[in-house]
């Protein structure tokens, strides 16, 4: 397999994602880029920003001179460009599992190509962020175009732009090509002003910041420099802190996970959110349910799920879980309600079933009793009760898929039984296992609330929080 030939700012052995810039015409693979690159991983000691990425550049001939064969060699066009980066990006296929691609003026046009021309390269990138990126072309490329390949290629209306907009537009790539998106704008770049780089694109996904063409990448610390600021708020994302199971770089991949899991099971949905719904057995529903939550489309999951022919107890709790998610974000007493009584069947027939399935019991019983517990019910003596099956589910539990949720179970029953102390040690040995970023963020959502509904001090439940966060 060959190696990269990535100029790297800094790497780090183990890191499974990097960050790409790709500099613009007449750029520099390094100069484009001033001092961001230092600012997320300072040089002085001080502690990254993005500890878990790696940051290269990725440089290509792009020259003032005029392309005239025979005379000096010409500059390569945009398509030969966009083929080369996804040439040296996918040779890193062994190191890297998501890929970051952040661009300044036509270099975006060589990202939007490349991810445009190649599905596997769209299937390991995470996120694109496009700085003065003439993706709407130039309405005035200059007299030079007839010379110069690469100007030619950035014309309003000329075709290279036309195709690379259909492209885009064909395949949904802004909104649902499966990585987050962001085009920023100088607010006085005269070059390529707003309209060109924002003006094809959803409000959602544009911003402008100070500065012209140039000094818009322009700054010296991360509150001084907009365009710094701008990626580590893309990459973060959710991720509240750089680092372990929730970090940014672990989101990231574990997102890809979940965009595979959706290409594998409903690979319409891809092109059309609105494509009918798969027909599949209780684990295939429930992993589709899961994957499409975990990218952000809990509606559809709650829709797929409730119409799905439910055989076992699993896609019950998903479902019920999705719900409790939807309650706690919009406060609608039908899902709190409609989650109750799913966690409630799903103990009935767990505890039904020959042998009994603890490890199902267990975990529809703990939400059993924090819904119980919590309002508009505040029953707190039946919670109790639920506590303490839920208490003896957890010894008899087995199945070794399950193991890593007893502590975290046990814990929230701990707490509802009256024992802060003893709860809130639990949850620190649980939040030291060896988590999933949704798992940590699972366990850390549950237990939060548990904690409030059981009168833990403020104090503890932000270190209960911090315990996952920090991994």
């Amino acid at each position: 397999m060959p190696t990269l030939s990535f100029d790297f700012f800094s790497s780090k052995p183990g890191n499974r994602a990097a960050i790409i810039f790709v500099h613009g015409f007449t750029g520099d693979l390094r100069k484009t880029w001033r001092n961001i690159p230092t600012i997320l991983h300072p040089e002085d000691g001080q502690p990254s920003h993005l500890p878990d990425w790696d940051l290269a550049g990725f440089g290509y001939s792009s020259s003032k001179w005029f392309d005239i064969s025979g005379l000096w060699s010409a500059d390569p066009q945009l398509t030969e460009i966009a083929t080369k980066l996804y040439t040296q990006t996918i040779n890193s296929a062994g190191k890297y599992d998501r890929i970051a691609l952040v661009a300044h003026s036509m270099g975006g046009l060589v990202v939007e190509q490349a991810i445009a021309d190649h599905d596997d390269l769209r299937d390991r990138v995470s996120h694109v962020l496009l700085f003065g990126t003439p993706s709407n072309g130039l309405e005035k490329a200059g007299a030079a175009d007839f010379w110069k390949r690469q100007i030619d290629n950035m014309v309003a209306g000329g075709p290279f732009i036309t195709a690379l907009r259909k492209a885009w537009n064909d395949k949904n790539l802004t909104t649902g090509g499966g990585f987050d998106f962001l085009s920023v704008a100088g607010e006085k770049d005269q070059f390529v002003p707003p309209e060109s780089s924002l003006r094809c694109f959803p409000d959602s996904v544009c911003r402008v910041i100070a500065g012209n063409h140039i000094s818009m990448l322009e700054g010296d610390t991360l509150p001084t420099a907009e365009a710094a600021q701008m990626l580590l708020q893309l990459i973060s994302g959710d991720a509240k802190k750089p680092k372990g199971a929730r970090g940014t770089a672990h989101v990231a991949i574990e997102k890809g996970e979940f965009q595979d899991t959706i290409k594998k099971l409903w690979p319409e949905y891809l092109k059309d959110r609105n494509a009918a719904l798969p027909k599949l057995d209780d684990y295939g529903a429930g992993q589709l349910g899961m994957a499409l939550e975990k990218i952000g489309d809990s509606e559809t999951a709650i829709k797929l799920l409730t119409d799905h022919h439910k055989e076992g107890t699993d896609v019950l709790g998903i479902l019920a879980g999705r719900l409790k998610r939807r309650w706690w974000l919009k406060s609608l007493k039908d899902d709190r309600d409609q989650a109750l009584q799913l966690y409630t069947e799903g103990y009935d027939k767990a505890t039904a079933a020959t042998p009994v399935d603890h490890d199902q019991a267990f975990y529809h019983g703990i939400n059993v009793a924090y819904l119980t517990m919590a309002p508009p019910t505040k029953n707190i003596a039946k919670a109790k009760e639920w506590a303490t099956k839920v208490l003896e589910h957890t010894k008899n539990a087995i199945d070794p898929q399950q193991k890593k949720w007893i502590p975290a179970t046990e814990a929230d029953a701990l707490m509802i039984q009256g024992d802060q102390q003893k709860g809130l040690e639990k949850h620190r040995q649980s939040a030291a296992q060896n988590l999933e970023p949704w798992e940590a963020l699972s366990m850390e959502e549950q237990a939060m609330r548990v904690a409030d509904l059981c009168g833990v001090p403020d104090d503890k439940i932000k270190e209960l929080g911090g315990w996952y966060e920090d991994r």
